[in-house]
């Protein structure tokens, strides 16, 4: 005679349901191709977007930029240049106005907050220039408004130091003139350009250090800015593509 039957084994309990449940991971859409498309409309009706020496900028692998900043379309600016994908950061605040956090999350721009240390920020940068993005930074920290280039903070000089990744020095002209402070448009001309790529020694970054390499980053903008001044340049005309994506794309944005 035989035994009960005997009982299948339990399996993995399903997820619990509800609040506590884990929420699936989502995906940001992408906004660069919009932002990029709509940028590139207004400088083409403003005066023209120009770039040289976007051959300096290597096609592949981590690529550290950084600019001298006079105006808020600095980064539209570059990033419509680059032949690459670029990422910047944004004041956090930016991140809460309807709509703008949107297209922000979109072309991976993250927050920092401007003022204090800010270890999110930090961590979010290294974790790009991992992935073998191209990040861009504005050594100096703020707008210059006198148009002279500024001293650089040790941020964009700790990053290269870190990583040891190809640092390419850029310089955007005409930006200030183009939107001015009162958040007026003029037509104008924008150029930007792409300076020589150069690496520091990775390694431990003293403040000493730090300041110098700071200087050593200025100094390769002001280069950039005095050298290549009959340089090849490029108009870019307004055109709708998609730039190629580039590293993970699956991070949960704030």
């Amino acid at each position: 005679m035989s035994g009960p039957a005997a009982e299948p084994a339990a399996g993995p309990a399903p997820p619990p349901a509800g609040r506590n449940a884990e929420k699936p991971v989502r995906r940001t859409p992408d906004t660069y191709w919009l932002l990029e498309g709509a940028t590139l409309l207004l400088f083409d009706a403003l005066g023209g977007l120009y770039v040289k020496g976007e051959e300096n900028v290597p096609e592949t692998g981590p690529v550290l930029l950084v600019a001298n900043h006079t105006s808020y379309l600095d980064p539209p600016a570059i990033g419509d240049a680059s032949p690459r994908r670029v990422v910047f950061m944004a004041k956090h605040e930016l991140f809460r106005v309807k709509g703008l956090g949107y297209l922000l999350r979109g072309v991976d721009a993250f927050p920092v907050r401007r003022g204090e240390p800010d270890r999110s920020a930090f961590k979010t940068v290294l974790a790009m220039l991992e992935e073998g993005r191209v990040v861009c930074i504005f050594p100096e920290g703020g707008r210059q408004k006198n148009g002279q280039l500024g001293e650089a903070e040790p941020g964009a000089a700790l990053f290269a130091l870190k990583t040891g990744c190809p640092v390419v020095p850029v310089f955007v002209e005409g930006t200030d003139r183009m939107l001015d402070d009162r958040g007026r448009l003029h037509r104008g001309r924008v150029t930007v350009t792409f300076g020589a790529a150069f690496t520091f020694p990775k390694g431990r970054a003293d403040r000493e250090t730090l300041d110098a390499s700071g200087r050593r980053l200025m100094e390769a903008i002001a280069r950039t800015r005095d050298e290549r001044v009959d340089a090849p340049v490029r108009r870019i005309r307004a055109h709708w593509t998609r730039k190629a994506r580039e590293g993970s794309r699956s991070r949960r944005q704030p």
